[in-house]
C-alpha cells in the first residue's frame, strides 16, 4: 500500500516533497477541500494516537507524541492527495504508521538524535531513565546533592576524612547538641541559636569551642586507630 517502508528525513514516507511545497503548488480550493477532509479524519487519528500512547506517564510527553502523530499524518495526507490517492480510505493505517514512526523518534520536522540522552529514542534504545534532581537537600540522604558538591578549596584528603568522621562524631552527641551542631554548621548567628536553645550567647560560644576541640580529638583518635 505504501511505496516506501521507511520515512525519509527531509521528505516523507510518500515522497520527497515537503509540506509547504505541496500546499504552495496546490490551488486554494484544493487546499481547503484537503483540510476539510483531514479535519473529518482527525477524530479517528486522535483516538488511535491516544490509545497507543496511553502508557506514557508524563502528560506533556504524551500530548507531544500525539501532536507529532497528527503532524506526520497531515504531511503524508497532503502528499498522497497531491499524487491522486485517497488517504481517507485507509486513515486508520496511516494513523498507526504515524504512531510507530513517532515511537521510533521520527518527527514532522527532523528526527530525534540517537545519542541525545534527553530524547525518548535514545532512552528507549539504550534503556536509560532520566529524572530530575531532588529540589530539597536532605542531610546524609541526598546522594545526588553530595555528589555534585564541588569543593576546590579543601584538600581532598581532608574532604574524605570529614565525610567519614563527622557523621560518626556527631552520632556520639546528645540530640540537642546534634541540633546545635547543625545550626552552627549552617552558619546561624550566635544570638539566634542562643534564643532557640534558651542559652546565653557566651554559652553558645563556649560550646562551639568545645565541639571544635572534641572533633579534633576524635579525628586524632581515628587517625591513630
Amino acid at each position: 500500500m505504501f511505496p516506501h517502508d521507511r520515512l525519509r528525513v527531509g521528505g516523507g514516507l510518500f515522497g520527497g516533497h515537503s509540506l509547504n511545497a505541496s500546499l504552495v503548488s496546490a490551488p486554494s480550493a484544493e487546499i481547503e477541500h484537503t483540510q476539510a477532509d483531514f479535519v473529518d479524519a482527525l477524530t479517528r487519528i486522535l483516538r488511535i494516537a491516544r490509545f497507543r500512547f496511553r502508557h506514557l506517564r508524563c502528560s506533556d510527553s504524551r500530548e507531544d507524541a500525539i501532536c507529532e502523530t497528527v503532524a506526520l499524518c497531515w504531511v503524508w495526507y497532503t502528499s498522497l492527495v497531491r499524487k491522486g490517492r485517497k488517504p481517507a480510505e485507509f486513515i486508520g493505517a496511516l494513523a498507526r504508521y504515524g504512531v510507530r514512526a513517532v515511537s521510533s523518534g521520527r518527527r514532522a520536522c527532523g528526527q530525534e538524535r540517537a545519542n541525545d540522552v534527553l530524547s525518548r529514542r535514545c532512552q528507549r534504545g539504550r534503556q536509560l531513565c532520566v529524572s530530575s534532581l531532588p529540589k530539597v537537600f536532605i542531610p546524609h540522604e541526598n546522594v545526588f546533592e553530595e555528589a555534585l558538591c564541588d569543593n576546590t578549596q579543601t584538600p581532598v584528603p581532608d574532604q574524605v576524612q570529614f565525610r567519614c568522621d563527622f557523621a560518626a562524631w556527631e552520632q556520639r552527641l546528645p540530640l540537642a547538641k546534634q541540633r546545635l551542631v547543625k545550626g552552627l554548621a549552617l552558619g546561624h548567628r550566635t544570638k539566634d541559636l542562643a534564643a532557640e536553645f534558651e542559652l546565653s550567647e557566651a554559652r553558645i560560644s563556649q560550646l562551639r569551642k568545645e565541639f571544635s576541640a572534641d572533633y579534633t580529638a576524635f579525628c586524632g583518635d581515628s587517625t591513630t586507630a
